[in-house]
């Protein structure tokens, strides 16, 4: 009896000791291993395919988690882009090989957004502004958070009118904005005079209706007089003698 309990106790302490020595093989450190090269190897293709503000969001297996379920020692291969799965939203075919040269397939999908550009005003801004470099600032957001029509290149704002008055720190919008402005008969404007050596600032009264750049008819109020000039910005004509 004594005999048997001793081979136990020796038996139980041989099971011990292996525990303690042998290598302890985690499925959970390669699976995240493996998952975190493919993980840098796609943002390096969105980047290098997309845009290289890229952010990525998350990534999934869609086909292929037997392998990562039971782990092994997997390289990545290759990777490719295989479609789109909604907006921004990809899928890759990641090509795994072993130290035995055996290859397989994972598919992964991966949704990410792009950062962007954006404008927001730096004052409260009145309709028929020519907007200017002091008018607004730029800000770097992601695109999916970003309204429709929202302003993502500095062209599409400097130099046009403004078609409605918006606050401080609002988003532009295409809708706000206008390449030309028409002027109503009527609009009080101020009148540049120039002949010469001499300019001549006053004020006058648009006799009719005028675009920004265009001609403009003016009823001046020092002379009491029309004259003819240019409507340089919505509330000026520059008028030549």
């Amino acid at each position: 009896m004594k005999k048997g309990i001793f081979k136990y106790a020796c038996y139980l302490l041989l099971v011990i000791c292996c525990c303690l020595f042998l290598p302890f093989v985690s499925y959970s450190g390669n699976n995240e291993g493996l998952m975190e090269s493919i993980r840098r190897a796609v943002l390096k293709e969105l980047m290098n395919s997309v845009s290289d503000q890229v952010e990525l969001n998350e990534i999934r297996i869609v086909k292929g988690a037997d392998i990562m379920k039971y782990g092994g020692d997997y390289a990545i291969k290759g990777l490719n882009m295989s479609g789109y799965n909604g907006r921004n939203k990809a899928l890759f075919a990641v090509s795994l090989t072993d130290k035995n040269a055996a290859t397989r397939e994972v598919i992964v999908e991966t949704s990410y957004d792009v950062m962007t550009n954006a404008f927001v005003a730096s004052r409260p801004l009145s309709v028929g502004t020519v907007l200017t470099e002091g008018d607004f600032y730029e800000i770097t957001q992601k695109s999916a958070k970003l309204p429709p029509g929202a302003i993502t290149e500095r062209k599409d704002i400097e130099g046009k009118i403004l078609k409605t008055n918006i606050g401080q720190g609002i988003l532009f919008k295409s809708g706000y904005l206008s390449t030309t402005a028409t002027i109503k008969r009527g609009q009080k404007v101020n009148l540049v005079i120039e002949g010469g050596n001499v300019v001549i600032s006053t004020r006058g009264q648009l006799r009719s209706d005028a675009v920004v750049g265009g001609e403009a008819r003016v009823l001046c109020d020092m002379s009491k007089k029309e004259v003819s000039g240019i409507l340089v910005a919505p509330n000026t004509v520059k008028v030549k003698i």
